[in-house]
């Protein structure tokens, strides 16, 4: 087992993903191609349900959850395999805006939303809002891929 060659660096987070995002690309380009906020309207539905009690910890937020649906969609992964992803994974983090510092959706939190989202009927809306928005800037979604379009 290699020695630790000292301690981790205020720039060693962002040099890891330089190199990861040198590889594949695909997260950072889905960052500048789709401006998340603009579902935010819609989801604030899905937070609507009035909270039995200020007690616990408060709710995700709904772009962050919505987005955690789009890698969970583009990877193909389940609810279980998406928290441990995103736990695991330097770029599902970044994608999220997540520090390692942050708390992760858990897989039921994760179902629960995408949950909440079918039984008010958003989740295909959102979801073909998100493919147009894609095609708008002449790309397309396929299974963990931005494909040109062009």
């Amino acid at each position: 087992m290699a020695k630790p060659k000292g301690q981790f660096g205020f720039f060693d987070l962002e040099n890891q993903l330089d190199k990861i995002y040198e590889i594949n690309d695909f997260l950072p380009k889905l960052k500048t191609l789709v401006d998340f906020e603009m579902f935010r309207y819609q989801l604030s539905k899905v937070r609507e349900k009035e909270r039995k009690s200020n007690a616990g910890r408060p709710s995700f937020d709904v772009v962050l959850m919505f987005k955690t649906l789009v890698l969970k969609s583009m990877y193909n992964l389940s609810d279980d395999q998406t928290e441990l992803q995103i736990r695991d994974r330097i770029s599902f983090r970044d994608f999220l805006g997540l520090s390692f510092a942050d708390t992760v959706p858990d897989a039921k939190t994760i179902w629960e939303f995408g949950d909440d989202l079918q039984k008010l009927g958003l989740e295909r809306k959102l979801f073909d809002r998100f493919n147009k928005e894609l095609e708008k800037q002449g790309f397309a979604a396929k299974g963990g891929l931005i494909v040109d379009g062009t």
